[in-house]
């Protein structure tokens, strides 16, 4: 008893049956029979009768209180074979939580039900008996007494944190929304997003001046002294007043930046080819100025003749963008007239039956708008036909700024003057009147051809 040092129910009853059962056929003089009922077979203790013995009920007893846990042991399923053991996360996620301990109340109460069943089947031994009995009772008791305080001592054991699953990390709170956007700011932010997106719009390049690689042609002299360029050689005193339109023509366009300027009359045989033809001569002598003198009377293209063009252009094919400005003007060769080199004509020698209808075209003005570009001119002179003859210059309105009048101080009449006007509008500037009395009395030297 002094060794024993196991709390477990069942070596605990096989023990003590068997001192009881020596103990009672010593005391009925009874040889000592083996009661021990076999584990494969569970019966239900038979009524006792009348003529059982006390020991046979206890044994009864006994035998019932066995059997279930006979049973238990031979009932029990084998113990699988172990499977392979799965991955440290897989297995902490599909281990079953353990069973929980059995408590030290529940091993007290079952040693207490073995101490009563003791007490009670110790009522008819000898007493030398029952003093072996009380002891093992004693015994027990200061066994279940230890196992007691044992119990409340132990310190609970220790979790396996080897198996345990690390703790998982606290999720990252989700991003506020955005604040939503008005129709106006999206439509904008696409905007933007559409302009970063496309492509850089090409670096804007000035064209090549042209000027330079211009044509030039001889200076005669004597030919422009019979066609009465006077401002050429300066020999006539009235190449003076040209000068002075010059001076206040280029005040003027200054003020209001204009550059184009239509040369015209009321009727034929005002003058007008010579006062464009000796006003740009004048002009060029200012070096810093580009000056281009344009022969828009496609209906008697004259300005070739005036300044000895032996080879001059097609001007509406200039203006149909088949010829270009580069090819269309010419300069003077350098020279003894001091004529100078920012001077450009562009001369004519095919008359156009339809020179109103080709200022219409789109083609005209992207024609003259390419020379701008190309030539980089700070004034144009359009040499145009009479106004009251024909509709060009009000066809051409819209290529020019203003208008120089030409007059005759013997033919003009200042009703004609009046009607010029009236039929481009008042919205068209009038940049001065020019009185002529170069060409002849009968004005027999101007006249138009089909």
């Amino acid at each position: 008893m002094g060794e024993r040092r196991s709390f477990s129910r069942s070596p605990r009853k096989a023990l003590s049956q068997d001192v009881r059962q020596r103990l009672i056929s010593a005391i009925l003089d009874e040889e000592y029979e083996d009661h021990t009922l076999p584990l494969t077979e569970i019966a239900l203790p038979e009524r006792a009768e009348a003529g059982d013995t006390f020991s046979d009920s206890l044994d009864r007893l006994d035998a019932f209180d066995a059997q279930p846990l006979a049973l238990e042991d031979e009932l029990r399923e084998p113990e699988p074979e172990p499977e392979p053991e799965p991955e440290p996360q897989a297995q902490a996620e599909a281990a079953p939580e353990p069973a929980p301990p059995q408590s030290a109340a529940d091993a007290a109460e079952a040693e207490a039900f073995e101490a009563l069943l003791a007490a009670f089947d110790s009522e008819d031994i000898p007493q030398d008996t029952e003093d072996r009995a009380d002891g093992e009772d004693r015994a027990a008791t200061l066994d279940l007494s230890d196992a007691l305080l044992s119990a409340d001592h132990q310190p609970a054991p220790e979790a396996d944190t080897a198996d345990l699953p690390e703790p998982e990390a606290d999720p990252e709170p989700d991003p506020e929304p955005e604040p939503l956007r008005t129709t106006e700011e999206a439509a904008k932010q696409e905007r933007l997003r559409a302009a970063y997106q496309a492509e850089a719009p090409a670096l804007h390049r000035e064209p090549a001046d042209k000027w330079g690689s211009l044509d030039v042609m001889p200076v005669d002299a004597k030919h422009l002294e019979q066609n009465l360029v006077i401002t050429a050689s300066r020999n006539e005193p009235a190449h003076g007043a040209f000068d002075v339109l010059r001076t206040r023509l280029v005040q003027t366009l200054l003020e209001h930046n204009w550059k184009r300027v239509a040369i015209t009359s009321p009727t034929r045989n005002c003058g007008k080819t010579f006062t464009s033809v000796n006003l740009a001569i004048s002009l060029s002598r200012y070096e810093a100025t580009r000056t281009i003198l344009m022969d828009f009377d496609m209906r008697n293209p004259s300005v070739a003749g005036v300044i000895g063009d032996t080879r001059p252009g097609r001007m509406g094919d200039f203006l149909r963008g088949t010829v270009s400005a580069e090819e269309l003007l010419v300069r003077f060769d350098t020279n003894t007239l001091n004529i100078g080199a920012g001077l450009a004509i562009g001369t004519n020698h095919v008359v156009e039956p339809y020179a109103s209808e080709l200022a219409h075209e789109p083609a005209t003005r992207a024609s003259l708008e390419r020379m701008m570009e190309e030539m980089s001119p700070d004034i144009v002179l359009f040499d145009m036909p009479p106004a009251l003859a024909f509709d060009d210059v009000i066809a051409f309105r819209q290529h020019f700024d203003g208008v120089l009048m030409v007059v005759s101080g013997g033919e003009t009449r200042p009703d004609d003057v009046r009607e010029v006007m009236r039929r481009m509008g008042e919205e068209t500037p009038l940049l001065g009147v020019v009185l002529n009395q170069a060409e002849g009395e009968d004005g027999s030297d101007y006249s138009y051809g089909n």
